[in-house]
């Protein structure tokens, strides 16, 4: 959610301010969510730096919280609990938000706090401001931008605000030469230059502006781009100046697919291709933070069965190493029954002390003298007893090392299967499928296991919008009119390559680790640019176990150059002649 996403957020939650204070949760350990009311409306606002992506917004979602709040969060009921949500301001169009409540001090007096809301960069944190000073906040913190006891310090920077260069003095030509005077790639500019414009706003305001990524600003290129950003920043003001109260023309509230799963934007992203629009931005918004939820519940789902996986796996490989031995041994039992017989039947009784024994095996033909091992602190006798008891011993574990050695190879095979399931595919109706089997011989291997509400993730639509490729190949567009074709599970992987792929279809996949094949189509009669077989390795790697890297190794080839042996599992492919390249998922 980037500073011009929550610009306009923040306008239509103004709109239905104030609101009474009716309670306050902290469901995580970086989350807040207020239950707000007034005689019209009833909502609950949430505040999160949870995940990978921070929020702001309404939501219907109800979190378990833990059994005793925070501490911060017992200090924002005890001063705004009753009172009310007056106003929310934002820090020019960057990610900090300063929301005013009417509230109460220690002796229930009246008292003007406001809630620093702070999603900008590493220092991100939530902090209660009276009287100007900080009085706590969400992630303990005694220097920064929240120092305790001290003014709050907004994030420095010299990005450029586009609403200054609208029926001002300034205007969308200067900014078109403030663009082209700067160096470096044009997506580099444009987030260097632009104060609230994401990574996504950017390259959907080049790919607007037909303007490439990777290369300069051109003047044409410039000149459109400007044009582009001066249109968002009309919509971002009243004809007076202000703010807007309400959906104007221009905004676009919609959910996109993107490279990194569910994307939402107020504005149009020409880049990407569109999943769900919506008429008004906060249903937008809310829609999108419950997909991104499921989202994060999936992977911590995936994370969960593949460390369980690798416990077990390792449980069973020592249990099966062991008895095997164990039943390797037991074979010999026999022995133990004849060095027994022959200790009895020879007559010799020696004391405690000897470590062997020579007596005539009269079981060989012909018979011929032999030495017994013994047990230097037993007698002869009690030796012969102890070799009987073993023999016994190990003749009844035989068939029981039998039948558990059995057991193990089919707990092997099973978990063979189910690690080739979690590596394969990316559907949660896979995953949730595996997690059980996994679980049921933790149990027996005495190992603990979480209590996972697989059928009520299910039910709240984790089977459907988790994953925006999870039910079928997905399209993406891609620079200069390419088209990349992404593949989710082992069977839209294979679907690719079996029936999906063309003639001048580039296939990619991540070097080395698991993850989704990826078809780049480029225009009829042309080949693929670098631009975009760069973007399209990128989407490679973010679909990949790598994902989390800075840096990745994708493989790439002729499309028609893989192939899939006969027999092979579904999204098993092998082949040869290709090429590496090295993207950066920073």
């Amino acid at each position: 959610m980037d500073g011009i996403t929550l610009s306009v957020i923040r306008c239509e939650v103004g709109g239905y301010l104030p609101l009474k204070v009716q309670k306050i949760q902290q469901p995580g350990k970086k989350e807040l969510v207020f239950s707000l009311w007034s005689p019209s409306v009833r909502e609950r606002l949430v505040l999160s730096l949870e995940g990978a992506e921070a929020f702001f917004g309404f939501s219907d979602e109800k979190k378990e919280n833990p059994p005793s709040p925070p501490g911060f969060c017992l200090a924002l009921r005890k001063r705004l609990e009753g009172g009310s949500l007056s106003q929310i301001r934002q820090h020019g169009l960057d990610r900090v938000l300063y929301l005013d409540f009417d509230g109460h001090d220690d002796f229930g007096n009246e008292k003007r706090y406001v809630l620093v809301f702070d999603m900008a960069g590493r220092e991100q944190n939530i902090g209660l401001y009276k009287d100007g000073l900080l009085e706590a906040s969400i992630i303990p913190s005694d220097e920064g931008r929240f120092e305790r006891r001290s003014p709050y310090t907004p994030p420095a920077g010299n990005r450029l605000d586009i609403r200054e260069f609208v029926g001002g003095l300034k205007s969308a030509a200067d900014l078109a030469e403030i663009l082209l005077a700067s160096d470096g790639a044009s997506a580099q500019v444009l987030g260097q230059t632009v104060e609230g414009a994401g990574k996504d706003l950017v390259r959907g305001v080049l790919a607007a502006a037909g303007q490439g990524e990777l290369s300069p600003f051109s003047t044409v290129g410039a000149a459109r781009a400007a044009s582009v950003l001066s249109r968002m920043a009309s919509t971002l003001l009243s004809p007076s100046g202000g703010p807007v109260p309400a959906r104007r023309d221009g905004i676009y509230p919609a959910i996109y697919i993107s490279p990194k799963g569910p994307l939402f934007h107020v504005f149009p992203l020409p880049h990407l291709e569109v999943d769900s629009p919506f008429e008004s931005v906060l249903l937008a918004a809310k829609t999108f933070r419950e997909r991104a939820t499921l989202s994060r519940e999936f992977e911590s789902l995936v994370a969960y069965a593949e460390a369980l996986h690798r416990k077990v796996l390792r449980k069973v490989q020592s249990r099966h190493e062991a008895q095997t031995g164990d039943l390797t041994r037991s074979h010999d039992y026999d022995k133990f029954k004849v060095w027994a017989s022959l200790i009895d039947e020879s007559g010799k009784r020696n004391p405690p002390g000897a470590t062997e024994m020579s007596v005539t095996n009269y079981y060989a033909d012909p018979p011929q003298e032999v030495v017994v091992p013994l047990d230097p602190k037993r007698s002869s006798r009690d030796n012969a007893r102890a070799y009987y008891q073993t023999y016994a011993k190990l003749a009844r574990a035989e068939k029981v090392l039998e039948d558990s050695v059995a057991a193990l190879e089919t707990d092997q095979r099973v978990l063979a299967e189910t690690r080739e399931a979690l590596d394969r595919s990316l559907d949660v109706a896979d995953i949730a499928a595996a997690i059980p089997r996994i679980e049921a011989m933790a149990r027996r291997e005495g190992i603990s296991v979480k209590t996972r509400k697989i059928a009520a993730y299910m039910r709240r639509g984790g089977d459907g919008g988790v994953k925006p490729d999870a039910g079928g190949v997905r399209t993406v567009q891609g620079p200069g009119g390419s088209v990349f074709l992404v593949g989710g599970s082992a069977k839209q992987n294979d679907a690719l390559v079996t029936r999906i792929r063309r003639t001048g279809d580039v296939w990619l996949h991540a070097k080395g680790v698991k993850g989704a094949h990826v078809l780049a189509r480029p225009v009829a009669g042309q080949e693929l640019t670098e631009e975009a077989l760069l973007a399209a390795a990128r989407l490679a790697a973010q679909k990949s176990g790598a994902k989390g890297s800075s840096k990745v190794e994708v493989d790439y080839l002729d499309a028609m150059k893989v192939r899939k042996p006969r027999g092979g599992v579904p999204g098993f492919v092998t082949y040869t002649g290709q090429k590496t390249v090295m993207v950066s998922l920073e």
